[in-house]
């Protein structure tokens, strides 16, 4: 193996990072961090023993790379866990309005450099505005209105939550008028410009697809849409990644070449415009990434050095953290990280394949870096989502081509209709053109039909991980060695899988997901698959966790609660049945959707009996199960008493009944 000290350091820093995440979640105290010092010093010592200079020097950085990442997760999740203000107090909020954008019921902004009675805050404030919240704000804006804060607790749900990961602190909904001042923004001000001159030319869906593909902004994407890009593998197409900078890269350095300006010039002008551009769409993740590899590579051919595309990464990856150490636990970071790492793995090695049996030298480079990326996110993916996109490879190898180049003509109409807004009504239109009729059809197929499920994530992530290092062109192993290792990581993949998502050959799969805002519980044999849920439970949710436990197709439902949303029987639509307590007899049909309104039933091989709305009783093969959708169960003997509500976040138990016993 060709050994790479970036990709070492920077997964040193990750490993970091893990641990004082770790030792903050399980509230361990600081000086736990300076464990890592003995351990460096047992380690130094015995290199000096033994001679081993190199050994020294790097065993050193490690270590301080290692006591970096630890050291400043730590203290910056202890900081979320930090409240600064009394809850219950009234204060007068002023801060800078940084990101502003639609919600679920109407709009709103999120606000740095936030005060509370002229006391800075040390975390970001999150507004939720009403219908009619005052004076028009936007980006850049300065706002000032009245309020009680919420505390958000960054372990609320058992892990760490997606505002901590941006680091907002408080959540609020004004209580005044809000009163603001213009300040200019040069990106936000930006923003608005290509947001005017979309939304002002095109139709608002389209403006919408567009503004997403320009800018990563999908706020505005419609959300059965943006399911059908995900579902069909490409929603990648509105992170502002590689696919993007690259052409932009292309596109300035085809046009300063014209200009025959000296290398240097050259390159830093390019340097600034793609910084430039990841400023515009407010420096995420992806678009760091890849401006940090593109400068990486600019500066190698710069100075005649070798380019390493893993090492490129490696660094991409310790500015991000060093940036903010919990970006590792961003879903966003991990499939930016782990698509150009399965490209870099796994691509070169398909393509040579591929030309070995005659395939054209563009089809085989496409077809390997859709294969390589789509293998380095597909841990990420079940393991957020629950699925992936079968049709997701033939989209990539079709319509990734198609699409760089509407891209190409998007960008430049959008450019042209900046500089001269008076042929924007003009311009735009035709440069949309062409992406709308993809869009069309696109948007008019069913790719959630396509989704592969049931792989589940816990011991499977590392087995797969170690079977693409295997299958990689970075360990030189002679064929018939690695034909064994790749045959047996194929065999033990299967295995986790089946083991991870199929009940006992007999008995009974119990699978659970509790959290404070209600939950649900599969019950699963070969005799079907029954799901009861709390009436609150978040529908993508359960649909994430049916997926993960290979239940898309559910024989049954089991309502507990008095008050259900459509949402309850819009999941339940593809089911044969769905229970009702007798009690309950306001809960009326849906649709298609048959209703039984029962005391005791038999399901599945299950004997139910509700004892009320709340809480129902099962006979799961000799075992008796309690299970209760009440934030405060009722005291009951039994042999299994499962809560769907938990005071600690998502609790995800699993229990496997046979022959009276549980496992």
């Amino acid at each position: 193996m060709n050994v790479r000290v970036p990709v070492l350091i920077a997964c040193t820093l990750a490993l970091g990072v893990l641990t004082g995440y770790v030792l903050s979640y399980y509230q361990y105290d600081a000086y736990w961090l300076i464990a890592v010092v003995p351990v460096t010093a047992i380690i130094f010592i015995l290199c000096t023993i033994f001679r081993k200079k190199k050994l020294q020097i790097f065993t050193l950085i490690f270590a301080a790379a290692f006591s970096c990442g630890a050291t400043y997760c730590f203290f910056t999740v202890e900081k979320l866990k930090v409240c600064d203000v009394n809850t219950e107090n009234l204060y007068n909020i002023t801060g800078t309005v940084t990101e502003k954008g639609a919600s679920a019921y109407g709009e709103y902004i999120i606000l740095k450099n936030a005060t509370a009675d002229g006391t800075r805050l040390s975390g970001k404030v999150i507004a939720y505005l009403p219908e009619v919240y005052g004076e028009f704000c936007d980006t850049g804006y300065t706002v000032s209105f009245s309020t009680k804060l919420k505390f958000s607790e960054p372990f609320a749900y058992g892990k760490l939550s997606y505002n901590a990961e941006q680091n907002v602190k408080y959540t609020c909904t004004p209580y005044t008028l809000i009163s603001s001042t213009y300040r200019f923004s040069l990106f936000g001000e930006l923003r608005s410009l290509i947001r005017d001159t979309l939304y002002d030319n095109l139709s608002y869906d389209t403006a919408s697809v567009c503004y997403g593909m320009l800018l990563g902004d999908t706020r505005n994407v419609d959300d059965e849409a943006l399911d059908n890009f995900r579902y069909g593998g490409i929603a990648h197409l509105f992170a502002v990644s590689g696919l993007h900078i690259g052409l932009i890269y292309g596109i300035f350095a085809f046009i300063l070449k014209r200009f025959r300006l000296n290398k240097y010039v050259s390159a830093c002008l390019l340097l600034f415009t793609i910084i430039f551009y990841a400023g515009i769409c407010g420096f995420s993740i992806s678009s760091v990434r890849a401006v940090v590899m593109c400068a990486a590579t600019m500066f190698a051919r710069l100075f005649y050095l070798k380019s390493d595309g893993l090492n490129n990464l490696a660094f991409a990856v310790f500015v991000i953290l060093l940036i903010s150490p919990l970006n590792l636990f961003s879903v966003g970071f991990q499939l930016s990280v782990s698509a150009i790492g399965g490209i870099l793995l796994l691509s070169n090695g398909i393509k040579r394949t591929l030309i070995k049996i005659k395939s054209p030298d563009k089809i085989a480079s496409g077809v390997g870096m859709t294969l390589g990326a789509q293998a380095g996110t597909l841990p990420v993916m079940t393991a957020s989502f629950g699925y992936v996109s079968g049709a997701g490879l033939v989209l990539n190898i079709l319509i990734i081509p198609l699409v760089t180049v509407l891209f190409t003509v998007l960008f430049a109409g959008t450019v042209i209709s900046l500089v001269i807004p008076a042929i924007a009504g003009f311009v735009m239109p035709y440069a949309a053109l062409p992406l709308e009729a993809t869009l069309s059809f696109l948007l008019g197929a069913n790719f959630e039909g396509a989704l592969i499920t049931g792989f589940g994530a816990g011991f499977f992530v590392p087995l797969y991980l170690l079977a693409i290092l295997i299958f990689s062109d970075k360990i030189n192993l002679r064929a018939i060695p690695k034909s064994i290792l790749s045959g047996c990581s194929v065999i033990i993949l299967v295995m986790c899988v089946i083991a991870q998502t199929y009940a006992p050959l007999s008995g009974y799969k119990v699978a659970v997901s509790s959290s404070t805002s209600g939950g649900y519980a599969l019950m699963k044999s070969r005799q079907g698959s029954v799901l009861i849920m709390t009436q609150y439970a978040s529908v993508s949710r359960i649909k994430s966790f049916l997926n993960n436990e290979y239940s898309v197709d559910l024989d049954g439902v089991i309502l507990l609660g008095d008050d259900y949303c459509v949402e309850a029987y819009d999941l339940s639509l593809g089911c044969n049945d769905v229970f009702v307590c007798y009690q309950n007899i306001d809960v009326q049909p849906y649709q298609t959707v048959e209703v039984h309104y029962e005391k005791s039933f038999y399901y599945c091989g299950i004997s139910f009996e509700y004892l009320d709305g709340y809480n129902i009783f099962a006979d799961v093969d000799g075992v008796n199960v309690f299970i209760s959708g009440e934030e405060t169960p009722p005291t009951q003997s039994c042999d299994l008493k499962i809560s769907l509500y938990s005071s600690f976040g998502y609790v995800n138990p699993t229990y496997y009944v046979c022959g009276g016993e549980i496992n």
